[in-house]
C-alpha cells in the first residue's frame, strides 16, 4: 500500500475544528456551535488512529445535518493522510442547524466509535459579499445561478474558457497544472486571470487519470498502488482552483475523465464502472468536493467510443447524485438522461443522441432548435469552438515547428485543421464566427457554450498554431468576448425571455423579449442601422447600444415607444440593443 502522507488543506475555509481522541476513546465529543455565512463552507478534523480497514479510504463514516425547519443533508467523512478524516458543511439555508455523526455500523458506515456520535451545531447567516454565490441550477431550459438561498435563482449565462496551452494540455509538460499541483498552485491564479482577460468567468479543468496520481493521463500511468487511493495534493489544487474562481464570482468546469480511445475512462480501472476502485475514487470526490457549491462536472469527451456509453455515464453521475449531500449539474457529452442536469452536445454529428450538425452548429435556427428541443433542462454545447478550429492551412505554406510523437503518437507541427472543408464552414469559428456564435447562443434563448484553444500538442483536429493563424484568441476578440460579458451582467437576461422572431427587418438580428413587453434585447450583425419592432411594448422605455465588437461601452439612444423604430448605429459593426430598465423583482428568501 501507498504511504497516506499528511495532506494541507489549501482551502480558504471558514472554520477548522481539530479533536484529539486516544485510541481507546469512543465517547461522543460536542463540536459547540460555529457560525457561516450562506454558500460558505465549515469544516472539521477528526483525529483517529484505529480503523477497521486495511484501507483509510474504505473506511464509511457520515456526517447528517438537520435544520430546524426539519431537512436534513447527509454526507460522508474523507480521510486525508495519517490518522486525520473531516467532513464538511455548507451554509445553503439561513437559519439554526444541528448535526451529528454515524459510524456504528448503520446506513452503510462502518463501526468505528472514534468517528461516531459526535455532535455540534451551526448557525448560517446572510451572504454579504455580492460575488459570492451558491450552487449552480436551472428553471426550464435556461441555466440559473442560487443568489441570496436555494430558492433565490438567477439567470446565468453559462461559457466556459479553456486555455489548453498555458495550463491545462492533455498530455505531459512543465506548465501543466496536474503534473505537479503543489508546486504549480500559482498557475491556476495565472490562469483565472488569463480566463477574465478572454471575457470568461468559468474555467476548464480536465483530471483524467491524476484522480490517482499527479500526472497520470491514462490507464497505462497508474499502478494498482495509486489506484488504491486519491492523490491528496491533485485534491488540495483542484479544492483551491473551485474555490478561487468562486470567491471571485465564477466557477470551475471539471472534465473527470477523457477518452476510451486514449484509455483515459473509469471503465479499465479493475472492476470497471462502480467496480471498488470506482466507487472509492467518487466516493471520494462526493465526499471533498459536494459542500463545494462553485463547480459541475461532464464525463469526458468522444464518449461514444465506450461500451454502451449512455448506462456508464448514467451509472457514474447517478453514483455521485447520490452521495455529494448537495446538488451538482453532471452531465455526459452527447447523451440526454434523467441522471445529467444538462444535456450536453457532441459537435461532430456521429453516433450520439445529441450532437450538433457536422462542424457545427450550422447556425441561428439550429441552436434555437436545440434549445426548444427539451424545456425541462438547460442545454450546452460542450464540443471546443476554439478560435478558428476549421481554418484550412496548407502544410507546404505553412507550418508550425515542434516535437517527436507523444505517447498518444500525436506531434507538434499541425498547421490548422488538416481537411479543406467548404468556405462557410472554414469561416464558422473564425473571429466574426466565434463572436456571432456566442451571441447567437445566448440570442436562442441562453445556450451554453464552450471557447479557448487547444495546445500545441493534441491533434490535426483540435489544432493550435499561432504562425497559421488558429492559437490564441486575438485582442480584437477578446474585447469581443468581455463585452459578451459585461453586457449580460447587467440582469439583461430574464426567466420568461422568449425569442421573437420578425422583430428585425432590413438586417440580420435576432430578439428576446419578457413576457410582458417591457424588456427587449436585439443582436444585429454587420450593420450601421436596422428597424426594430416594439409593438405592445407598455410607454417610452429607454434605449441602450452596444458595439459587440468592442470593449464594452453604452451609447444612449433616448427613449422608444412601441411601434417599428429605425436605430441609427453610426457605422457599420455588431450590435446589441438593450430595451427597458431590467429590474428583477427580488422574492423573499426561502430556503432548501
Amino acid at each position: 500500500m501507498k504511504s497516506y502522507g499528511k495532506s494541507k488543506l489549501v482551502l480558504a475555509l471558514t472554520t477548522l475544528i481539530s479533536i484529539f481522541l486516544v485510541q481507546e476513546s469512543v465517547f461522543a465529543v460536542d463540536f459547540g456551535s460555529k457560525t457561516c455565512k450562506m454558500w460558505e463552507v465549515l469544516e472539521w478534523e477528526i483525529t483517529n488512529s484505529s480503523y477497521p480497514v486495511s484501507n483509510p479510504f474504505d473506511l464509511v463514516a457520515k456526517a447528517v445535518f438537520s435544520h430546524e425547519s426539519g431537512r436534513t443533508r447527509k454526507i460522508e467523512m474523507f480521510y486525508t493522510g495519517g490518522d486525520k478524516w473531516k467532513f464538511r458543511f455548507c451554509g445553503s439555508r439561513m437559519g439554526k442547524w444541528s448535526f451529528n455523526t454515524v459510524c456504528d455500523g448503520s446506513d452503510g458506515t462502518h463501526d468505528d466509535g472514534s468517528l461516531d456520535s459526535h455532535v455540534g451545531q451551526i448557525t448560517v447567516n446572510v451572504q454579504t459579499e455580492q460575488d459570492v454565490k451558491g450552487f449552480l441550477s436551472y428553471k426550464g431550459n435556461k441555466f440559473a445561478i442560487m443568489d441570496r438561498d436555494a430558492t433565490d435563482l438567477k439567470p446565468y449565462v453559462y461559457q466556459v474558457y479553456m486555455n489548453q496551452q498555458d495550463y491545462e494540455q492533455q498530455y505531459n509538460h512543465s506548465s501543466r497544472i496536474w503534473d505537479d499541483p503543489k508546486n504549480r498552485k500559482h498557475l491556476i491564479d495565472d490562469y483565472w486571470n488569463n480566463t477574465v482577460d478572454n471575457g470568461f468567468n468559468i474555467y476548464f479543468v480536465a483530471i483524467f487519470y491524476s484522480w490517482f496520481k499527479k500526472g497520470a493521463l491514462d490507464r497505462n500511468m497508474v499502478s494498482l498502488t495509486d489506484i488504491a487511493s486519491p492523490d491528496l495534493d491533485v485534491f488540495d489544487a483542484l479544492e483551491y482552483a473551485i474555490t478561487y474562481a468562486h470567491q471571485r464570482g465564477g466557477r470551475t468546469h471539471i472534465w473527470a475523465w477523457g477518452d476510451q480511445g486514449r484509455k483515459q475512462t473509469p471503465n479499465l480501472l479493475p472492476g470497471g464502472v462502480l467496480g471498488n476502485d470506482h466507487k472509492r475514487l467518487m466516493r471520494y470526490i462526493a465526499a471533498r468536493l459536494g459542500p463545494l457549491s462553485g463547480w459541475c462536472m461532464n464525463f469526458g469527451f468522444d464518449t461514444n467510443e465506450l461500451p454502451n456509453p449512455e448506462l456508464i455515464t448514467s451509472q457514474w453521475a447517478n453514483y455521485l447524485n447520490d452521495r455529494m449531500g448537495w446538488n451538482h449539474m453532471l452531465c455526459a457529452r452527447g447523451w440526454k438522461n434523467s441522471a445529467f442536469a444538462i444535456n450536453s452536445y457532441a459537435g461532430f454529428s456521429g453516433n450520439y443522441e445529441l450532437t450538433t450538425t457536422r462542424n457545427g452548429p450550422s447556425g441561428y435556427e439550429e441552436i434555437k432548435d436545440d434549445i426548444d428541443s427539451d424545456k425541462s433542462k438547460p442545454h450546452l454545447y460542450e464540443e471546443r469552438h476554439t478560435y478558428n478550429r476549421f481554418k484550412y492551412v496548407d502544410p507546404d505554406v505553412c507550418q508550425e515547428p515542434g516535437d517527436g510523437p507523444d505517447q498518444y503518437g500525436m506531434s507538434d507541427g499541425y498547421p490548422c485543421w488538416p481537411v479543406k472543408l467548404s468556405s462557410t464552414e472554414q469561416t464558422r469559428l473564425n473571429e466574426d464566427g466565434s463572436r456571432r456564435l456566442i451571441w447567437r447562443e445566448q440570442m436562442a434563448g441562453g445556450m451554453g457554450g464552450f471557447f479557448g484553444h487547444f495546445s500545441i500538442r493534441f491533434n490535426s483536429y483540435g489544432p493550435f498554431s499561432q504562425n497559421c493563424g488558429c492559437g490564441y484568441n486575438p485582442d480584437s476578440l477578446k474585447r469581443a468576448f468581455r463585452c459578451f460579458r459585461d453586457f449580460w451582467a447587467k440582469d439583461r437576461f430574464m426567466f420568461d425571455m422568449v425569442v421573437d422572431t420578425g422583430r428585425v427587418r432590413n438586417g440580420t438580428g435576432y430578439c428576446l423579449r419578457t413576457k410582458d413587453y417591457k424588456n427587449f434585447v436585439f443582436f444585429v450583425e454587420n450593420e450601421s442601422r436596422i428597424d426594430i419592432n416594439l409593438k405592445n411594448m407598455p410607454g417610452s422605455q429607454q434605449i441602450i447600444v452596444v458595439d459587440a465588437r468592442d470593449e464594452y461601452s453604452e451609447i444612449n439612444k433616448g427613449s422608444m415607444s412601441a411601434g417599428w423604430r429605425t436605430i441609427d448605429f453610426g457605422y457599420t459593426s455588431d450590435w446589441a440593443i438593450a430595451v427597458g430598465d431590467f429590474v428583477n423583482e427580488t422574492p423573499p428568501v426561502g430556503g432548501s
